[in-house]
């Protein structure tokens, strides 16, 4: 745990030097890795399949990061109803591991869980989508990043 913690460590403070997207799974350490946040501060996390308790959620919320929602995750209202609406993104990696859905399953396919936020906050489905869409891009924005996508996401970003 200790070498676990020190190479985390190390990660975010070169990310706070270099902002990134990056995608922080905290599985079963889901405190520790908030700490090591508070502690370092870098910008661009999106925890990825968040397993925190509702505090733990807000606490993430106030140290800026985002959160990546996948079908697995909407059974967890206390937990999605603690993220506001412009911290979250889909997880767009998965429905293809996702043995519990019917529908089918590949990388990409978030329509059941834009109709569950959608439902969530009372907005379209095209609603949600479009927010999620600007979502990322603040976080692109923020962190300056842009110029690193392909042109044809870049392109769409700046249509949002």
């Amino acid at each position: 745990m200790t070498t676990q913690v020190a190479t985390f460590r190390s990660l975010l403070e070169i990310l706070r030097d270099k902002p990134r997207i990056t995608t922080v799974h905290s599985y079963s350490a889901t405190g520790k890795v908030l700490d090591l946040i508070a502690e370092v501060r870098p910008l661009g996390i999106v925890l990825h399949w968040w397993l925190g308790s509702p505090i733990e959620t807000i606490r993430a919320v106030d140290l800026g990061c985002y959160f990546s929602v996948n079908a697995a995750m909407l059974k967890r209202d206390d937990v999605l109803g603690s993220i506001p609406l412009d911290r979250l993104l889909t997880e767009t990696d998965h429905p293809f591991g996702d043995r519990r859905s019917n529908s089918v399953r590949r990388p990409g396919e978030v329509g059941e869980v834009e109709m569950a936020l959608a439902t969530m906050h009372g907005l379209s489905k095209e609603m949600i989508r479009i927010q999620l869409w600007r979502n990322l891009r603040t976080v692109v924005s923020e962190l300056e990043v842009g110029a690193m996508l392909p042109k044809e996401l870049r392109s769409h970003l700046a249509a949002i």
